[in-house]
């Protein structure tokens, strides 16, 4: 009689054969209109054959494992010791010489800071790459813009909340001006909030804030470029600092964070906002900085018994920051208050000795919070108010402001943003993220109306390859967990006094916030994966940290995910930097041909 796990494995199997039936066969049963085999039927056989080998794993993995241990490599390999015969430096260096270098100050401290080293050079390799792209190879030469968060700055530095340009009289006659065909031939500020005959901008004005400070010590203005480029930089920089964090305190393995370090810096999403450094990309880089600067600041103040309450402040104030630099942030500003609250509390155990902390947490958010407030009622009467409604865009506005979010919307959204494919080339640069066509949704998916895709986007498993290694890991812990092999129950690490359960469910929680906002949106467009992705590969990399450690108990497979994810964050990584020749406008190809052509000949060799 065929035992449970035996069962579920052949009803695996024999799911993952009638998926590849349905590929074969899908334009004879009237699925696809196509005859031919597109991206979405290779994708289905490739599911079909994946679930066969998913189950079939029950059978090949111990056979795998009986060959790996009776081959020479793995003998080799257990009976081989990590150092490094002394024997292979004599050719070159007499013995006492090496133990006079031990001995000597500057070794030892080298010997101490490895990891800053390699981090410094893998930071000015970084640095040196962000240059290169956001210049379009040019290094001196930045792009330019109409640099909106510098006209808030200037408006700011008059005591106004409104930009100092007056709109055009032809658009203040219109009966609706923000009807697209009616403005249709006058000049306008684009995207701009008009109201009360004044232009505003309806993104966050914490930038602009900082644009005053910056002015203030130097005369030179405050780019929208020079905004992406630095928040980028310091999104990049938390992200590892707080990996590094949690890489010291748990004693993950090391190539886990080299794997997630790397891809923290160079990936689709993070390259792309350089490709197209406008006040979009200021809003949605300067979030992320404040939110990854939230989360590390965070981390620091609960990783020890007794609460630091300095980290606490700042980390408050830089979650305020991230609200006030990108709206859409606040719901999960709110959500992560309330998890900070809760935090304190059984931290305590008693109120009054949490009033220090609560307050320690409320003031910062209370003080942003009431100057948003204020900054809303002056411009527009309503403290909630923040002008999007009243902005001079495209189709993206609906006719009924209530449709701008709803669940209709999240079944495209979902497709787009998780699962569809980037393109992929035997030519220079390799991939691409294409402009979405509407012969390119697949025929189960209705596009409701009123629903936008003007712009480039591809699914998050895809553009960081990383995540979607998570996912599979994900799919197998899950695996274990249905056939008994492993309890989560008995691991101390996952009760709600652990701190590193509570600080990965609530960057887990604000994920969730951020995907729900996300996928209901009316349009959808590449630089939104931003909001999402830095947390994300933190999150993967604490994960599959944690479950190597955790849960993975053969040491063949321990070397395999460990092998694999150093694989795929390099993978991850040189796919981000390929994405920089392209971006949303074909940077190289438009404005420096002459190097890209030689790029394109010096590949095609």
């Amino acid at each position: 009689m065929l035992n449970r796990k035996v069962l579920i494995r052949l009803v695996m199997i024999a799911g993952g054969a009638g998926i590849i039936l349905l590929s074969l066969f899908a334009f004879q049963l009237g699925l696809d209109n196509d005859p031919g085999w597109g991206p979405r039927r290779f994708q289905i056989l490739g599911t079909g054959f994946a679930i066969i080998l998913f189950g079939g794993l029950y059978w090949i993995t111990p056979a795998f494992s009986r060959w790996l241990e009776n081959s020479n490599l793995f003998q080799g390999m257990k009976n081989s010791t990590p150092i490094v015969p002394a024997s292979v430096g004599r050719p070159f260096l007499d013995s006492r010489l090496i133990g006079r270098l031990k001995q000597s100050n500057w070794f030892g401290w080298v010997a101490r800071n490895q990891m800053n080293i390699w981090l410094a050079l893998l930071g000015c390799c970084v640095l040196w790459s962000y240059i290169w792209i956001v210049t379009i190879g040019s290094i001196d030469k930045w792009p330019s813009g109409r640099n909106y968060y510098w006209m808030l700055t200037q408006a700011f530095q008059k005591g106004q909340t409104y930009l100092l340009v007056d709109p055009n009289p032809e658009l203040l006659k219109l009966e609706n001006p923000y009807d697209l065909q009616q403005r249709k031939g006058l000049e306008y500020w684009w995207d701009t909030t008009l109201y009360d005959g004044k232009y505003y901008l309806y993104w966050g004005p914490v930038p602009a804030v900082l644009g005053v400070i910056v002015n203030f010590i130097t005369p030179r203005p405050v780019t929208d470029t020079g905004l992406v480029f630095s928040f980028v930089i310091g999104t990049a920089l938390f992200s590892v600092l707080l990996l590094r964090k949690l890489y010291q305190d748990l004693q993950f393995p090391g190539w886990i964070f080299w794997g997630g370090a790397l891809s923290s810096v160079i990936n689709i999403p993070l390259i792309w906002l350089l490709t197209h450094p406008t006040y979009y990309e200021v809003s949605i880089s300067g979030g992320q900085f404040f939110m990854m600067t939230g989360f590390f600041l965070l981390y620091l103040a609960f990783r020890s018994p007794s609460l630091h309450k300095g980290y606490l402040i700042l980390a408050a104030l830089a979650f305020g920051l991230a609200g006030g630099t990108r709206v859409n942030l606040l719901p999960s500003i709110i959500f992560l208050a309330f998890m900070i609250l809760w935090r304190i509390y059984i931290s305590h155990r008693k109120f009054s000795a949490s009033i220090p902390a609560f307050i320690a947490t409320i003031i910062p958010l209370a003080i942003i919070a009431c100057s948003l407030a204020w900054y809303n009622h002056v411009r527009f009467g309503s403290i909630f108010e923040f002008g999007h409604r009243y902005q001079l865009s495209g189709l993206s506005l609906t006719e009924d402001y209530g449709d701008q979010i709803s669940i209709k919307y999240i079944v495209p959204n979902l497709y787009t943003y998780v699962v569809r494919l980037p393109s992929l080339n035997e030519k220079f640069p390799f991939v691409t993220i294409p402009f979405i066509k509407e012969n390119m949704w697949p025929s189960f998916i209705r596009l409701p109306e009123n629903y936008y895709y003007p712009e480039p986007a591809a699914g998050i498993l895809f553009v960081i390859p990383l995540i979607g290694f998570t996912a599979i890991v994900l799919i197998r812990l899950f695996w274990l967990l249905i056939n008994g092999d492993i309890s989560l129950a008995r691991n101390p690490g996952n009760t709600a006094s652990s701190p590193f359960f509570w600080f990965g469910l609530s960057m887990f929680g604000y994920v969730l916030i951020q995907m729900f906002l996300l996928f209901a949106f009316v349009s959808s467009s590449m630089r939104y994966l931003f909001d999402l992705s830095p947390a994300l590969i933190l999150l993967s990399t604490m994960f599959v940290g944690y479950y190597v450690q955790s849960y993975e108990k053969k040491s063949y497979l321990v070397k395999m995910i460990l092998s694999l994810w150093l694989l795929i964050s390099v993978l991850t990584a040189v796919s981000g930097f390929l994405i920089g020749f392209t971006g949303g406008q074909n940077n190289f190809l438009n404005k420096n041909p002459q190097l890209y052509y030689q790029l394109l000949e010096w590949f095609s060799r």
